[in-house]
């Protein structure tokens, strides 16, 4: 069962404090120059600086539901220069004040609705990440949309998600999407799908094909397993030793 922490008095009083101060601008900003220019700028349309405010308006606002059980996925990377948020449901208070809280939520939303209406990538993972302890199967509907149009944390979110819950054919998917996009742990998940037969046919040459890939961009759990392979490969040993990796092997391609 998920609910917002807020009582129906809480909201309403927030609300009231929040109008009071949209009364003049209409938007949360009046303390804020920087942000001012920021809503300016994207309400012409520039999509860089729109994707700035949803990421900085995600970030510093949140919201507490109740979840019967977390299902821990590994979906957040570093790629390229994209800013990467918590977007989790479930996490330690900002310190930040409630009204400012309740005021930065409403311009998420307020933006969220602006990209969703053009089919903007980075408001759709947003605001799938931010239902997906709610609303799951929605959640995965406007992540799914990020994924085809290009967005590698929901596409990565997404199969790493399927595959723990056990949709190989919607991991498989997924997962190669977000091995086209260039996410560093894909190879990894992938191989995994590729030795074990979920949501393809197993191929040991597609798995190593893969898990390599994985390996070359540094992903550690990658470097390990090949390691594990190719023992002879002093590449593999001395990336493990660069990264510091003193894990044990977790095997995930079988050998012959």
């Amino acid at each position: 069962m998920n609910k917002l922490i807020f009582g129906i008095a809480g909201v309403f009083a927030l609300l009231a404090i929040a109008m009071s101060l949209y009364a003049e601008t209409d938007k949360a900003t009046t303390v804020n120059p920087q942000l001012q220019e920021w809503e300016r700028i994207a309400e012409l349309g520039d999509t860089a600086i729109l994707h700035r405010l949803i990421r900085f308006y995600d970030e510093n606002s949140y919201e507490v539901v109740e979840v019967e059980e977390v299902v821990e996925v590994e979906a957040i990377e570093v790629v390229e220069d994209s800013v990467v948020c918590d977007t989790v449901a479930v996490y330690d208070t900002p310190e930040l004040d409630d009204v400012t809280l309740e005021l930065y939520r409403q311009r998420l939303n307020y933006w969220l609705d602006k990209g969703i209406a053009i089919n903007d990538p980075v408001a759709l993972e947003v605001k799938g990440m931010r239902l997906y302890y709610r609303n799951e199967a929605d959640a995965i509907k406007y992540l799914a949309k990020a994924a085809d149009s290009g967005n590698v944390q929901a596409a990565l979110f997404c199969g790493s998600a399927c595959l723990n819950q056990g949709k190989g054919d919607d991991a498989f998917k997924f997962l190669t999407k977000a091995y086209e996009l260039g996410a560093p742990s894909a190879g990894w998940h992938l191989a995994m799908c590729y030795s074990a037969g979920i949501g393809t046919e197993p191929d040991r040459d597609k798995a190593i094909e893969v898990m390599r890939h994985a390996a070359m961009m540094d992903y550690p759990e990658a470097v390990s397993e090949m390691r594990r392979i190719e023992p002879q490969n002093k590449l593999w040993q001395h990336k493990a030793d660069s990264l510091n990796i003193n894990f044990e092997d977790f095997p995930i391609i079988p050998d012959e």
